[in-house]
């Protein structure tokens, strides 16, 4: 009896906290504070977090351990430790501030801007017009100097600054450790005009571009030599430059790590002219057009969003000493070095097929070699789009071909290309991967330290593959992820300062994991060919930040419903010390819980999925849902989201608090018919939900954004299930949408259907069954569910006239039908105040329909 009455009594209390508790509103959205930036020193003993709000104000809270030091400051922000993290420096509003870690003194510096130091200076710079002040931090002395147009630490104890004066330039170097003021030394000058100016590594000489005047046609390059402040303008100078090129002196010039060699870029030449203040009037009778012609690798459309197409800067390298130059790149694209000092350097090709980009995707790239000491290239691979990794120390480059299914290495010295990945018992590629595309590889950890294997996932295990393709590879996990249904990955580890450069397998690997059966996460650590060994895991997200000494990390832990923190931890992962605190904001507030379910559907395959339940939640009572769905959303079972307006899709937390269940299904995909799929997954999954009891089947809504509107638009034409749906910025018509454009980025869409998202596998005319049985629009008349639509007719992805398809397709069917359109925003909401009223929209539609509130007056 006694027990019976405790039970009682403490289902009482909870009940009575629950009850005490408010559900989360638009009166929270601008309390909200989420951490913006997270700083701590080497030794954990100083802390630094700037929260910030939905309308940007800001708090920047310090904790000092020793001292003991806690302070909070509103509107603080821009937070940087320098003086070998004795100081630091941060803004309150346009306030500029330092402290001492000693004592937690504040001083007000005052309003000032491009503050600059080196982490192990105990001096401060700082700007206003072009006067720039010098500050130590003993706080005894600030100094100036004017008509500054650049400055920089060249060493932690000296600046370099750049002064412009009547047509003159002069570059001085200060002192800044003298007992009697700052020693200032004037080390150049010249009746030229120097834009900028870079120091080397050691901090003994600068190089910069000069010319007769501001528009560098006539541009010389000098090196300064600070100690004999002896200078020489070096050979490299227009002549020395490709035909028709020119330096790229906005970019500038600066030194390798090595000081051993200067880098900069070039561009195509354009002859400049002195800016006219007065704009040209155009003709009386002027008139504009654009030829858009079918053989143009680039649309004008194009051309206007991607300007820098067929203008990429080239980079380029030279060597003082010799004289060398050397052309690394020819502004074909990016260009990748493992680092400066690398003998080689890889640039990406695309242009050869931008023609076929508008329909293909991924846009394959021929992948060429560079000799980084001379500039030889070599064309590595013809048409490649797969995944690659660069040795950091070898002459060797890792590349996945998707086709083929494989990892392979390519000497660069020989271009002998080896198959490393075929011994393997188990595909490198995604087994879960459903866009019509080859698939791409699980990734890859880089080489071990010995340079001897390459280290790459399958679905679940962590393998090491013999670099020379000679010999068995063999499981770094022991099949212990597969065995478990983990998925592991390889963490990286460095302090600070210090390289990456192998994993080392003689020592223990820590490990990232991801339970696949619940999406628990944590870490683990393994023996190389052992069994790995838990060392935390749990129902939270889990995230490495930093490692701090041999010992310390920071994490960052978080799920549905605790905000998400920064934790101090040993080297077992135990939770030593919160270092942030989000969640004393939700004290007060109902949140409620998550958890993957499954359920197998009608053809017996097994499904998954979120489900987000409320705050004390009852597995008696049937609860009003929203199903919303995009591709796969179990991943994030244990995402937090912030309570906030949406910008694109319903912000779960906001809906549990009030009492709604929230289902999130994975959606499985048969190539050529992905509306099909959908219905298939989310009916399924929905009807779990009634017959689990968990459902109210009169009381069910559907929402998508996007890929998502539009598999919600042809959900409803399939069934009457739900009690109503919103839609956002769909596809109505695939047949239309296929040639419209993404003016975000001028790009037509018919990529999207051909070989990516939409996923019909086929062009308009070869699979038109397919893009007129996946098109909502051809079943509209179906259609017995009401449904709230927005899209706004500045929307970048989408066609704002898909959304008017469907609103007028239902319109005149007389079905029930509302769309918002805020005028000029785009795909995504982009200002506040249309989050706010349209996240208030949502609200009142699905408590309309699924809660039995109101009907709100827009919708009479």
């Amino acid at each position: 009896m006694k027990k019976i009455l405790f039970v009682t009594i403490l289902l009482f209390s909870i009940n009575a906290v629950n009850a005490q508790k408010k559900s989360l509103d638009e009166s929270v959205y601008d309390k909200w504070m989420t951490v913006e930036k997270f700083v701590i020193s080497d030794d954990a003993g100083w802390t630094f977090t700037e929260y910030k709000n939905f309308t940007d104000k800001s708090v920047l809270d310090i904790k000092i351990k020793k001292v003991p030091f806690r302070v909070s400051i509103k509107g603080g922000s821009g937070v940087q430790l320098f003086n070998n993290q004795m100081s630091a420096f941060f803004y309150k509003k346009d306030t500029l501030y330092t402290i001492q870690r000693k004592t937690g003194k504040i001083d007000s510096i005052g309003i000032y801007k491009n503050p600059e130091t080196k982490d192990d200076s105990p001096y401060l710079t700082f700007k206003k017009g072009k006067t720039l002040f010098i500050r130590g931090t003993d706080m005894t002395r600030t100094d100036s100097v004017g008509l500054v147009a650049k400055s920089m630490f060249i060493t932690h104890e000296r600046i370099a600054v750049l002064q412009n004066e009547n047509g003159r330039s002069s570059l001085i170097v200060m002192d800044l450790k003298g007992k009697n003021g700052y020693k200032a030394d004037t080390v150049y000058r010249t009746d030229k005009y120097i834009a900028d100016f870079s120091g080397s590594k050691s901090g003994n000489s600068l190089v910069f571009f000069q010319s007769k005047d501001t528009l560098f046609n006539d541009t010389e390059t000098v090196l300064l030599d600070l100690k004999s402040k002896e200078y020489k303008i070096l050979t490299l100078n227009k002549d020395l430059l490709p035909a028709n090129m020119e330096f790229n002196v906005k970019k500038g010039i600066t030194f390798s790590s090595s000081d051993k060699y200067l880098k900069f870029d070039i561009s195509p030449w354009k002859p400049k002219e002195a800016k006219s203040k007065v704009k040209a009037k155009a003709p009386k009778n002027a008139y504009e057009f654009e030829l858009w012609r079918w053989n143009d690798t680039l649309l004008p459309i194009q051309k206007d969003n991607s300007t820098k197409v067929f203008e990429n800067s080239q980079r380029c390298s030279f060597y003082p000493e010799s004289g060398q130059f050397v052309r690394l790149t020819q502004g074909y694209g990016v260009f990748l070095q493992p680092d400066d000092n690398s003998p080689y350097g890889f640039e990406f090709n695309d242009k050869p097929y931008m023609y076929n980009s508008s329909w293909e995707d991924p846009t394959p790239k021929d992948l060429h070699c560079v000799n980084a000491l001379t500039g030889e290239r070599k064309l590595l691979i013809k048409g490649f789009f797969g995944a690659f990794a660069l040795s950091p120390s070898t002459p060797q480059i890792f590349t996945y071909n998707p086709i083929e299914e494989g990892w392979y290495v390519t000497d660069l010295n020989t271009m002998n290309k080896t198959l490393i990945s075929s011994k393997l018992p188990y595909p490198v590629k995604e087994q879960d991967f459903d866009k019509p595309q080859p698939a791409g590889a699980y990734g890859q950890a880089g080489m071990t330290l010995d340079m001897k294997y390459f280290i790459v996932y399958d679905q679940f295990d962590v393998w090491a593959l013999p670099v020379s393709g000679v010999g068995e590879p063999f499981c770094i996990t022991n099949g212990f992820g597969r065995r478990n249904n983990i998925r592991f990955k390889v963490l990286k580890l460095t302090e600070r300062g210090e390289k990456t450069i192998g994993v080392d397998l003689k020592s223990e690997i820590l490990l990232e994991a991801v339970n696949k059966n619940n999406m628990n996460s944590g870490f683990y650590k393994v023996k190389s060919g052992n069994d790995p060994v838990k060392l935390i895991e749990n129902e939270y997200k889990y995230s490495f930040v930093k490692q701090l000494g041999k010992d310390k990390y920071i994490i960052k832990r978080e799920s549905f419903k605790e905000a998400p923190d920064y934790w101090l931890t040993n080297k077992n992962f135990q939770l030593s010390e919160r270092l942030t605190d989000m969640n004393d904001q939700l004290k007060d507030y109902k949140v409620g819980d998550s958890k993957v379910i499954r359920w197998n559907d009608k053809t017996g395959m097994q499904q998954a999925g979120v489900l987000y339940t409320p705050e004390g939640y009852d597995s008696t009572k049937k609860y009003p849902v929203i199903v919303y769905f995009y591709e796969t959303m179990s991943q994030n079972a244990f995402v937090f989201y912030p309570p906030a307006p949406t910008t694109s899709t319903i912000n779960p937390v906001m809906f549990v608090s009030r009492g709604y269940v929230v289902f999130m299904p994975d959606i499985t995909y048969e190539i050529g018919w992905p509306g099909k799929s959908c219905v298939n997954t989310v009916i399924d999954g929905t009807r779990h939900l009634i017959n689990t009891g968990i459902a109210d089947p009169e009381k069910i809504g559907v929402e998508g954004h996007s890929w998502g509107g539009y598999q919600v638009a042809f959900l409803i034409t399939q069934t009457d299930l739900f009690t109503c749906a919103c839609s956002e910025a769909a596809v109505a018509n695939m047949t239309s949408a296929y040639t419209g454009i993404r003016a975000g980025a001028g790009k037509p869409r018919m990529f999207m259907y051909e070989s990516s998202q939409s996923r019909i596998g086929g062009t308009l005319w070869d699979k038109q069954e397919n893009y007129i049985k996946n098109s909502p629009v051809f079943y509209l008349d179906k259609v017995t569910t009401p449904l709230l639509s927005r899209h706004s007719d500045g929307d970048e992805a989408v066609p704002y006239s898909q959304g008017i398809e469907l609103f007028l397709g239902l319109k005149r069917l007389g079905k029930e039908v509302w769309m918002f359109n805020y005028k000029g925003d785009g795909h995504n909401i982009k200002k506040r105040e249309i989050a706010v009223d349209w996240s208030r929209r949502m609200d009142e539609y699905f408590d309309y329909y699924l809660m039995d509130k109101q009907k709100p007056k827009w919708m009479n």
